[in-house]
Parts: structure tokens; sequence; C-alpha cells
């Protein structure tokens, strides 16, 4: 226990010792499984990947986004955070593939809007867009990765898909 000593001269005791290891062990442990696990709902301790990336200086950005055409025919930008329709636009990054595969999945992004802000005008088409600008030219073009037109717009009922909004 000698190699553990702090400013004083003191040695720590067994339990100092083992708390310290127990405690760091914890840590790490759920960090890795974090890691491992790579689930949002792990947070803090989820995957460290969605902390930090690089992007060459000669390379591409990509940034996901939601649009939606209104039931008074304006687009408008799906306002993806926690305050205002309840999700996060990581949450759409990470679901990305399920609704690019099952697009279906857009109705529920729909009744999160009307049931969160009911003031504001119904969505009746969503998109799911991605934007990729060329770091050198600053160039930029947005594709569409899925398309959803809204059942009932303005009385939406959840997809019913697991994983997706449930059944009123």
């Amino acid at each position: 226990m000698t190699a553990m000593r702090g400013r004083s001269s003191d040695t720590l005791g067994a339990y100092s010792v083992l708390w310290r290891l127990a405690t760091t062990a914890a840590v790490v442990t759920t960090v890795c499984l974090g890691t491992w696990v790579g689930n949002d709902q792990w947070w803090p301790f989820g995957p460290m990947s969605q902390y930090a990336f690089s992007v060459k200086n000669d390379g591409v950005i990509n940034s996901l986004t939601m649009d939606a055409l209104t039931v008074d025919g304006e687009v408008v930008r799906v306002p993806l955070s926690k305050e205002m329709i309840g999700i996060e636009r990581s949450e759409i990054e990470g679901q990305a593939p399920r609704i690019i595969a099952d697009p279906d999945l857009l109705q529920d992004i729909a009744v999160l809007h009307r049931r969160r802000l009911p003031h504001e005008t119904a969505y009746r088409t969503i998109w799911l867009r991605n934007t990729s600008t060329d770091i050198p030219t600053g160039n930029a073009t947005t594709s569409t990765l899925a398309t959803w037109q809204v059942r009932d717009p303005l009385d939406p009922r959840p997809s019913g898909i697991p994983g997706g909004g449930s059944a009123r």
C-alpha cells in the first residue's frame, strides 16, 4: 500500500484502497458497456463515438434535417428538440436507417408535433433529408432520404410500429 500515497506520508488503509478500486472499476465498466451496447439510453455512458469524430479538410459533412409541408401549404423545418416536439436531432440520426427502411415511423413525428405544439399548423407531408457540404468548395446538396404522407393530419394516430409511438 505504500505506492498509493497522497501529499502526506500516511498510507491509505485497506478500505480506502478497496473503495477507490471499486469505484474506478464501476465507472470503467459502465463506460465500456455503454460503448459496446451503443445505446442512447445509457447516457452519459453511451457510445464514445457520439462525442468525437474528424472530417478531412477535403471531406464532406453530412447533416440530417427534417422538413414538413403543413396543411396550409407551407414548408417548415421540423423543430427537433426536447423542448419543442420532444425528440432531439441526434435521436433521429441514430434511427435514420430504420426511418429510411420504414418511413411509416415519420407518422410518429406528426403525432408528437400535434400533441406538443397544438397551436401550430398540422403536418401533411414529412421529409427526412440529408445535406452534404463539400468542405473545400462549400457547395451543399440536399437529398431526400424518406417521405411520408401523414395519415389524418389534423388528428394523427401513432404508427403502431414497435419502437415508434404507442397507440392512444
